[in-house]
This record gives structure tokens, C-alpha cells and sequence, in this order.
């Protein structure tokens, strides 16, 4: 960080400190944007991305991990197409069988979806819970998913389940070479934020969303999910309402960083 640059950052942060008792809460968005924009923290802002693909293992990654977000984007009339990968007919604690579960979980991934003001997603049905073995289809699908968007919305590379992590290894066959963003969401783990996202002013939208999961609901209560919004509004937000963070970056940059932790040796701690 250069001496201006860190002068600067130290300028806007006094200021936002010296404005809270006066500033109206209207205001504040703004505000914080421009104190991220001269900090080393993340930036704060919705991003303004005309075409969007939305890329969820299972139904409810999408509403727990980014469901904020994408109603603000659908509201800025962005193009957004969501696809989920398997039917969650896995999910534990499920009173009915793989079939009924894989076709209530659709049902109700269509209504997050509404909820949300998005269209029906697509579903390819794959095995829920055996991703990492069938890279080959999802680097197929992919590619076909992301082909002319700006963004992709995914589960980010080190996110704690087998299936969302294997997301983004099949992304590394499928878009090394095309233009376009990654946004890895979190909703196993959290991830080192570099974008914020206030979600505050559509929160009963994403609550909604959740609400529609119930089927999904019965392995564990997905409201559970939402504190990790109210902490994410420490930082860009001052502690109001809520957020949602990302691990933002163009394709290539984002694929580097997940395999140069991918390809980590291991601690002796840890195996």
C-alpha cells in the first residue's frame, strides 16, 4: 500500500468515525463504499453485473449463501440463471424416500427462487453427495452455464462438504479460459471476504427464501445460517442490519488461488 493511498484510507476512516452522530442512515451506504474504496479492508457495494449464472450443489446453497445479493441484482434487472447441480434427495432426516425428497427439494428450490424475483432454475440431477465423482459431467455443464455472463455465484473452494468443493474443481476444466468473475459464497464455512454486500434493505426476501427449504430443513434449522450475516454487517456496515461476504476475483486469478490451496502440503497435524 502506498503512502497516499494509506493516508487516504486513514483520512476516510477518521471521517466516517467523526460523521456517525450526524450522518442519516440514508447516507451510510454510501459512506462505507467509499471508506472500503480507500481502505485495505473489503470493498463494500452491490456489484452491477448485467448477466449472472448461479451455480448451488444442493437446493438452499443458493438462498443460505447468496439469496441477498441476487434479489438486489435481479431488482437492477440483471439477467440471472441458476442451476442446481444435484436434487438434494440425500438430505438426513428426510421422511420420505430419495425420489419424493429429490422432487419436494425441486419444488421448493423453484420457490426460493420467486421469492427472490428470479426464474425457474435448471436442475441436471446429479447424484447428490458423489460430485467429486463426476467431474467430467459438471465441467460440461459449466461450461455451458457460464458461457457469455459476466459472474458466476459459487460455493467457494474450501467451503466443508465434498460436493459444494467439488463445484469448483470441475470449474477449473470448464472456465479457465473464458472472461468472466467469480463470486465463491459461503454457507459451510466462512471465507476471507473481500466484498460485502448490505442485504438489510431485502432481508424478508431472503428470510422467505429459506422459509421455502423445508424439506432441506429437517437435517438442520437453516436459520441457524443468518447469524453469520448479522456478524458479516460488522465490518462494511458498522454492526447494522446484515451482509453477505465473497471471495471475489476474474476466473483465472480465482482458479489460481484454489489450487495453489488445493496442492498445499498438508501440516503433520492434520494427516
Amino acid at each position: 500500500m502506498t503512502t497516499v493511498r494509506r493516508q487516504a484510507s486513514r483520512l476516510m476512516t477518521r471521517v466516517v468515525a467523526r460523521a456517525k452522530p450526524v450522518v442519516p442512515d440514508r447516507a451510510w451506504p454510501m459512506l462505507l463504499t467509499l471508506r472500503s474504496l480507500a481502505g485495505e479492508g473489503p470493498l463494500v457495494g452491490v456489484p452491477s453485473f448485467g448477466s449472472v449464472a448461479v451455480l448451488a450443489a444442493h437446493p438452499d446453497d443458493e438462498s443460505l449463501g447468496c439469496a441477498g445479493t441476487l434479489a438486489l441484482l435481479a431488482d437492477q434487472g440483471s439477467d440471472i440463471v441458476v442451476a442446481f447441480a444435484t436434487d438434494g434427495e440425500a438430505t438426513r432426516g428426510a421422511a420420505t424416500d430419495a425420489a419424493e425428497t429429490g422432487r419436494r427439494r425441486r419444488e421448493e428450490a423453484t420457490a426460493a427462487c420467486g421469492a427472490l424475483g428470479l426464474a425457474a432454475p435448471e436442475f441436471w440431477g446429479l447424484p447428490d453427495g458423489a460430485l467429486p465423482s463426476r467431474i467430467e459431467a459438471l465441467e460440461q455443464r459449466i461450461g455451458g452455464l457460464v458461457r457469455g455472463r459476466e459472474a458466476l455465484f459459487v460455493p467457494w473452494f474450501l467451503d466443508g462438504h465434498p460436493d459444494h468443493e467439488a463445484l469448483s474443481v470441475a470449474l477449473a476444466g470448464a472456465g479457465a479460459a473464458l472472461a468472466l468473475e467469480v463470486w465463491g459464497y459461503e454457507t459451510w464455512a466462512p471465507l476471507p471476504a473481500n466484498r460485502i454486500v448490505d442485504v438489510t434493505p431485502v432481508w424478508d426476501r431472503k428470510r422467505l427464501a429459506i422459509a421455502a427449504h423445508v424439506t432441506a430443513a429437517q437435517a438442520f434449522d437453516l436459520e441457524a445460517a443468518l447469524g453469520l450475516n448479522r456478524w458479516r454487517s460488522i465490518h462494511g456496515l458498522m454492526g447494522r442490519g446484515y451482509a453477505e461476504g465473497f471471495l471475489a476475483a476474474p476466473v483465472e486469478r480465482y482458479l489460481a488461488l484454489a489450487a495453489s490451496v488445493r496442492h498445499a502440503p498438508r501440516s503433520p497435524n492434520h494427516g
